[in-house]
């Protein structure tokens, strides 16, 4: 980037635009018509109009003339100063195909989003009657509709674009204010010089909330019931119920206990263990019935996510930025623990190999819940952003205004829940054997991390070597504060804030 003092412009009229007697007159001898000066309707060389163009004389056929009502401006107008066309696309229009200038009376002009081709010159501050310099209001206002993008889009030149010849642009004497958050973008592979104007950008848009989940992780399956005593000489107690989580955990109920003629089986433990196992059921013994199986307990909850980072990149439509990190996943519950066996034979029914009814299995435990989708980080307000382009500002204003604020972290989805534990198999007589326990419910996830504050910046750019400020002045906006997310334990985390730039040079 460079910084120059500014130099002065002496000018030296052609003798096409004096008329100071060096140039042959038409009616002189041996001179034919229109040879050594222009005839009527013919336009002046190409020499002449930059001349005049930078001297503030305007010529028909150098550009392209725009006025609004006060100058008569209509866009079935050819453009002239006598009869200028309405609105700027239409001039741009005109102009790619011309000779690459757009001549502006100082009214104000209602534009959404100018597209102007590398090469084309955008020249304003003339009054609208006389196509002058007007001391008295020496710049063109841009008056730009409620819309989000930059107001003037400097894109490359077509093979079209014969107007766009010298492939740099000259922006003169506009002032240009944003609704949206970006002033003016040069896209890469163009030139442009922006003189004497002032440049506005509205405050950046807050990140967006992390969204939240609309879903819920669903119930675990319960457990199954133990067999009926007298059944077989084994009765099985009820299978372990597996719920296989999204995650990539699985929570499995323990298995009832099995009957015997002679014997019980105790229930199995619930999984996974944690620091707190669920405990299957004993099996009936001497003197002691069977015992249910413990509830399984609730899943952990999962972690915040990390808050969001970086200044976010430059791109041919403007910024983009990240976000904060997701939440990470709650922990399964703890499957129940099975209920314990019973005793069969002779005693219950009525033969010695009959076996005894089976536990029943513990329900399997609920799935942890996803983590929170994280905040988006701030917009940047940003007066001029450059890409891979040449940019030359030179006696210009550039004003900011507040970045967005983070956006907060979203809320986790809440674990499911856990499954049912399972009556045992039946004695007879409405009596059962021990009943499996309940499966705990799943954590749920953490929260999403919260975005970081956009950033206030007067010329975001590229290429060091590219950028050229002269005399350039800055009025830079507050940057925008992070947003907020919170903990499982009742904290709080807040995300950087961003911070005030007049330049700010952005990596690939």
């Amino acid at each position: 980037m460079k910084k120059t003092a500014a130099a002065t412009l002496v000018l030296l009229l052609s003798p096409w635009a004096t008329g100071c007697g060096t140039v042959p007159d038409v009616n002189d001898p041996g001179v034919t018509p229109c040879e050594g000066t222009s005839c009527e309707d013919e336009p002046p060389p190409e020499s002449v109009c930059v001349e005049h163009a930078a001297a503030g004389i305007l010529d028909d056929g150098c550009g392209v003339f725009v006025a609004g009502n006060y100058g008569g401006g209509d866009d079935m107008n050819p453009g002239t100063k006598a009869k200028p066309v309405y609105t700027i696309p239409r001039a741009i229009e005109l102009a790619r195909a011309g000779r690459g200038r757009v001549f502006l009376c100082n009214e104000g002009f209602i534009v959404e989003q100018i597209k102007v081709p590398s090469g084309v010159d955008l020249l304003g501050g003339f009054h609208c009657r006389k196509w002058e310099r007007d001391p008295l209001r020496p710049f063109t206002l841009f008056n730009h509709r409620a819309v989000r993008g930059p107001v003037v889009i400097v894109e490359p030149a077509g093979l079209e674009d014969s107007g766009a010849a010298d492939g740099v642009s000259t922006i003169a004497d506009l002032h240009i204010p944003s609704w949206g958050p970006v002033g003016v973008l040069v896209q890469s592979s163009s030139a442009v010089e922006i003189l004497r104007s002032e440049i506005s950008a509205n405050g950046g848009e807050g990140g967006i909330d992390g969204e939240q989940w609309w879903t819920k992780q669903p119930d675990a399956p319960d457990g199954m019931f133990g067999g009926d005593a007298c059944s077989a000489t084994v009765v099985a107690g009820g299978p372990a119920p597996v719920n296989r989580c999204e995650s990539g955990h699985t929570s499995v109920g323990g298995k009832g206990g099995d009957g015997r003629p002679d014997s019980a089986e105790d229930g199995g433990d619930g999984e996974p263990a944690y620091a707190s196992p669920s405990r299957g059921g004993l099996g009936e013994r001497d003197n002691q019935s069977c015992s249910l199986g413990s509830t399984g307990g609730p899943g952990a909850p999962g972690t915040q996510g990390p808050p969001g980072k970086g200044i976010g990149r430059l791109t041919e439509t403007g910024w983009e930025g990240d976000t904060g990190g997701e939440g990470t996943w709650g922990t399964p519950g703890q499957g129940g623990g099975g209920g314990g066996g019973r005793w069969g034979g002779l005693a219950l029914c009525g033969v010695a190999s009959k076996g005894g009814p089976g536990g029943g299995s513990g329900g399997a435990g609920g799935c942890g819940g996803r983590g929170g989708r994280g905040g988006a980080n701030g917009q940047p307000s940003i007066g001029v952003l450059a890409l891979h382009a040449r940019v030359t500002l030179r006696d210009i204003k550039i004003t900011t205004s507040r970045a967005g604020s983070g956006g907060d972290g979203g809320p986790p989805e809440e674990g499911g829940r856990g499954g049912r534990g399972a009556r045992g198999g039946a004695l007879g007589d409405g009596f059962y054997s021990c009943l499996g326990g309940h499966g705990g419910d799943g954590g749920p996830g953490g929260y999403g991390g919260p975005g970081r504050g956009g950033d206030s910046i007067g010329v975001a750019y590229l290429d060091e070597d590219q950028l050229t400020l002269e005399g350039v002045t800055f009025e830079i906006g507050p940057a925008g504060p992070g947003g907020t997310s919170w903990n499982h334990d009742g904290g709080t985390t807040v995300g950087e804030s961003g911070k005030a730039h007049e330049t700010l040079r952005f990596s690939e």
